[in-house]
């Protein structure tokens, strides 16, 4: 990615920072070859316009040879600087600061990063990469727990993907106050997967396994149909009960249907659990 760092004059200051503050926060900074602290300012700044992923704009003007924009500003010493945020100035600082006072400005006028990758997110879901917002929603979340947009961007993926049981939870804990018209929307959206999911061969079976003499046979069956309809976790803890009895079942066909259930989702959570019980039969 390449950083946004500029040198700027009178003839691109509108356009760099008047116009640019209004995409990400710009950090005009007046500095002076003769200046120490400057030498070391800058340095300083560029390394957290890096170490934040491009996330302000540093805009530097060197007052040896910008008099109209010093002028402009009233410079008085340097190094001086402006934080401009939606065209306006809203903070800035003068002389030598600290690292940590450094961080902490342009941290404060930095967006959510959590509601960043939420926005990222929509995106990815809107085009259709549904795996892509997933992931994406699930940095976010590590980055906010709480967020409730987070929360039903994330669930709204999970149906999506047919995920319905990694839906579900999410959509249980939303508090009232931020049950919206997309959580009305996604709790209509998981009653009818649900009710799809419910087979009537699921049905038969799940009622066949409470009464059946034959226990693994009937688990199997099940397992299949679970799969059928995307219902991975239950399929994946019926088929290592019957494993866990005999690992070769139905001649290895029952293994091999819990290794293509672990290529084709993609939890990470689900699939590392499942891998690991797995390995823990063949070993």
């Amino acid at each position: 990615m390449q950083a946004d760092i500029f040198d700027i004059t009178a003839q691109d200051f509108q356009t760099v920072v008047a116009e640019g503050s209004k995409n990400k926060p710009v950090l005009v900074v007046f500095w002076s070859s003769q200046c120490n602290i400057c030498n070391t300012l800058l340095p300083a700044l560029i390394q957290l316009q890096h170490d934040y992923g491009n996330g302000f704009t540093l805009a530097r003007v060197n007052c040896d040879t910008e008099h109209q924009i010093t002028q402009h500003f009233e410079i008085k010493s340097v190094p001086t600087a402006y934080m401009f945020v939606n065209g306006q100035g809203v903070d800035g600082f003068a002389g030598e600061q600290t690292p940590e006072f450094l961080n902490e400005l342009i941290k404060k006028h930095l967006p959510d990063p959590a509601l960043s990758l939420l926005t990222d997110a929509q995106t990815l879901f809107a085009k259709g990469e549904l795996v892509e917002a997933k992931e994406t929603l699930l940095q976010a979340q590590t980055l906010n727990e709480q967020d409730s947009q987070i929360k039903l961007a994330l669930a709204q993926v999970y149906l999506a993907l047919g995920e319905f049981e990694n839906a579900k939870p999410i959509l249980t804990i939303i508090p009232e106050a931020d049950q919206s018209m997309l959580y009305h929307s996604l709790i209509s959206e998981l009653a009818a997967t649900e009710q799809s999911s419910q087979t009537p061969e699921i049905t038969a079976l799940e009622k066949a396994l409470d009464t059946a003499q034959v226990l693994p046979s009937v688990q199997y069956q099940l397992a299949l149909q679970y799969q059928l309809v995307k219902r991975y976790k239950e399929a994946l803890n019926l088929l290592y009960t019957v494993l866990s009895t005999d690992l070769g079942y139905d001649n290895g066909e029952a293994k091999k249907i819990m290794l293509d259930i672990l290529e084709t989702t993609d939890d990470k959570a689900l699939v590392s659990e499942y891998r690991r019980k797995l390995y823990s039969l063949l070993y």
